[in-house]
């Protein structure tokens, strides 16, 4: 080999330059990704029923939608896992099906379920699952001198996520970190039973007084009004003016008679700081298997 080169010197050349070449193109049409492509479909069945205990979960919820959804075509395996009002169906496809088809297969099977399902179970939510995207690429902080928790998880959950979620390929599933606001009606015992009150009333008050309605329009002459009759308060303040009900006498026994309507937030669970100070985060994900639907459709 040696004496061949020597006595040809160009054709090694040629074959040095053509290696070269071959490797420079085979390097520049490499495809190049942080995290691999999740080849085989995966579609995931998330169903809640808030405050059912696991073992009813997985008997009325979990193990209905492992029967109705494994009749889709292709289906290889099935995981599923049941927790607290948490039901979680995996349904795994050969990988020569399409996604498009695994997933439009199994959300009509899963939404058909839903008649059999426990009065009361939220819809199912159908969508996409990769287990390479299980890991964040990289954590969006959401933090401000001014606002405090409840402002910041409310920017991050109803503004950032939904402008995130419109990113092709980019999953938003969750907002880590500060208080959800929720309005709270705290109400005392004592001054219920002097009233021959329960909290159903207070609850029921709530709903009939602070409620929207929908209306139309209201043609008067030469002139075409639209009506605007919503019955929601501005302030929360003005749910303590709620009235009850008509108390002995004639008097009226409104809320701030028997507790106080607050703009509070529910227990906090989990609690994030950014810099030494409690703020908010967003985990980013990167789902290969939206971005090939997407791109299909």
């Amino acid at each position: 080999m040696v004496r061949g080169s020597l006595k040809n010197p160009y054709a090694v050349i040629v074959g040095a330059l053509t290696v070269v070449l071959l490797g420079a193109v085979a390097v520049s049409r490499i495809p190049t990704d942080i995290l691999s492509a999740f080849k085989t479909p995966a579609v995931q069945v998330l169903t809640l029923y808030p405050g059912m205990p696991a073992q009813v979960m997985e008997k009325d919820i979990t193990s209905r939608l492992e029967r109705w959804t494994g009749q889709a075509n292709g289906i290889s395996r099935q995981e599923a896992r049941s927790m607290n009002g948490v039901s979680i169906v995996r349904d795994y496809f050969r990988p020569d099906i399409d996604p498009n088809t695994a997933l439009s297969q199994v959300s009509s099977l899963a939404i058909a379920d839903l008649y059999y399902l426990p009065p009361g179970t939220v819809p199912p939510m159908i969508m996409p699952f990769d287990p390479t995207a299980s890991m964040p690429l990289c954590l969006l902080s959401v933090s401000s001198p001014t606002f405090d928790e409840a402002k910041l998880c409310d920017i991050a959950y109803f503004e950032l996520r939904n402008r995130l979620q419109g990113i092709s390929g980019v999953i938003a599933p969750a907002v880590y970190g500060g208080r959800i606001r929720r309005i709270l009606a705290y109400v005392d015992d004592e001054r219920l039973a002097a009233r021959n009150l329960s909290p159903v009333d207070v609850v029921n008050t709530l709903k009939n007084f602070n409620t929207f309605i929908p209306t139309g329009n209201a043609k008067i002459g030469d002139f075409d009004y639209q009506i605007n009759a919503n019955g929601m308060v501005r302030d929360v303040e003005q749910m303590n003016q709620f009235p009850i009900r008509i108390g002995e006498g004639g008097a009226p026994v409104y809320i701030r008679d028997v507790g106080e309507v607050e703009d509070s937030h529910q227990i906090q669970t989990n609690v994030v700081r950014v810099n030494g100070r409690r703020q908010v985060y967003i985990p980013i994900h990167y789902c290969p298997v939206k971005s090939r639907i997407e791109s299909a459709s």
